[in-house]
């Protein structure tokens, strides 16, 4: 039989590896009408903790949210530290009932231009002193924990330590919401609600801009999208609001039984029918990994589906059950271009902030740019200091740290604005995986 030979002119690989645009959303999440969007978002986030951090008393570890909550006595403990740290450099002031803030103020008020290095160096310890050890707001403790896990998790895979990356991934997925929880309840379930309220308005939103990528149609507009944003915004609400109470339903039957222990006698039965509960937490830990695996598809399978609250979280864990191999890869996928996306950002973020620094400081190195300092790509957040600077150099602080605060800002929303990109690519790919449908007939058109 006489061998046939095939020519092949070309090869379709988005046909054949339609897994591979999911990386493509390290693009799309970085358009600009995208970025402005999710910075929306963000300050919106920000706002909302900023106004927990304000109703409430400052009791985080200054070490980080790790750490837990400071007792009583080490509270009062830190109290007398920073107000000695005061009256070091001001005998006299009063500083009965003062905030951290406030002690900082006073300390940076006992120098001028006309104070010798001594007296600067005395306050810039003192301030240093009261940074040191100061409670932390919860929200502020939470979001640099974020920020540095997140910015440790793409530095690593940038450098190629792969071996860490499940560490890192853990701190972020499971770590970080424990360490929450164990600060309050209260405060964890603000989170969620922050996260809900958050998604629901505008999260949406971007990921109705951005299912239409893979589709054939145009791509909306922002206020066709915003529209859609706008009729869904209930069911985004209550989806995102199933998965938790089904945990949280699934962790309060494992600790029934233990109701018993509180009756006398009865603790016996308890002990005796703990079976019950190693039941429910087995149960608890299945479904709390269906829903880590299964969120990330609530809000796309809303914009996309147009489901319902009910509908969409069944929807996302019936396609994730479906196809489970897939839905890691999907993720994984998803995870790699939020990791490209996030260190090209921050790489171009911080080393154009550098050299405008740079190009400042040979013109002007004075105390307001040097307090501002540079920034180094794949490092979290540093404090700057305006101890012994007066009032116009004080002021140029204030702007350039704004400025350096819009630039952080602008890798956050990056990484936002690409997490909910890959998250709708690998939701309407899912879809395709399982069901075999194109993108394009998956949308629900208004």
């Amino acid at each position: 039989m006489p061998t046939q030979h095939v020519q092949i002119d070309g090869v379709s690989f988005r046909s054949v590896f339609p897994a591979q645009r999911i990386v493509g959303a390290a693009a799309a999440g970085l358009r600009p009408p995208r970025l402005c969007v999710a910075l929306v978002l963000l300050a919106l986030w920000m706002s909302g903790g900023a106004f927990w951090d304000l109703t409430t008393t400052p009791t985080i570890s200054p070490r980080g949210i790790a750490y837990g909550t400071l007792d009583a006595s080490t509270l009062d403990e830190a109290r007398r530290i920073m107000e000695a740290a005061a009256l070091s450099v001001v005998p006299d002031a009063e500083v009965d009932g003062a905030n951290p803030a406030q002690l900082i103020a006073i300390v940076s008020s006992s120098v001028d231009a006309s104070s010798d290095d001594d007296a600067r160096d005395r306050a810039d310890a003192a301030a240093r002193a009261i940074a040191a050890v100061r409670p932390r707001g919860a929200f502020e403790s939470w979001a640099f924990a974020l920020r540095e896990r997140l910015l440790a998790l793409v530095g690593d895979a940038v450098t190629l330590q792969w071996s860490a990356l499940p560490g890192r991934v853990g701190s972020l997925v499971w770590d970080l919401p424990r360490e929450a929880i164990r600060v309050s309840w209260g405060f964890a379930g603000y989170l969620v609600l922050l996260f809900t309220l958050g998604m629901a308005s505008i999260g949406v939103v971007l990921s109705r801009m951005n299912a239409m990528d893979l589709s054939e149609a145009p791509a909306p507009t922002f206020s066709q999208a915003r529209a859609w944003g706008a009729a869904v915004r209930s069911s985004a609400v209550g989806a995102i609001l199933v998965p938790f109470l089904g945990m949280g339903i699934c962790i309060g039957l494992a600790a029934l039984p233990a109701l018993l222990g509180l009756i006398p006698v009865a603790g016996v039965v308890g002990a005796l029918v703990f079976g019950v509960s190693l039941l429910f937490g087995m149960l608890a830990i299945v479904i709390g990994a269906s829903v880590t695996v299964a969120l990330p598809f609530v809000i796309p399978a809303v914009a996309c589906d147009a489901a319902d609250a009910v509908e969409a979280p069944q929807r996302a864990l019936a396609s994730v059950l479906s196809r489970p191999i897939h839905a890691v890869v999907h993720l994984a996928l998803g995870l790699l271009a939020v990791v490209l996306a996030m260190a090209a950002t921050d790489v171009v973020v911080s080393c154009g902030f550098d050299a405008a620094v740079s190009a400042w400081t040979v013109v002007d190195d004075g105390p307001a740019i040097r307090s501002v300092g540079r920034m180094v790509p794949f490092e979290p957040w540093r404090d700057s200091t305006t101890i012994g600077m007066d009032m116009v150099d004080t002021a140029s602080a204030w702007f350039l740290g704004f400025w350096r605060t819009i630039a952080s800002a602008l890798i956050g929303a990056a990484a936002l604005s690409t997490i909910i990109a890959a998250c709708t690519r690998a939701w309407l790919l899912q879809r395709h995986a399982s069901e075999g449908q194109h993108p394009a007939d998956i949308l629900e058109r208004p």
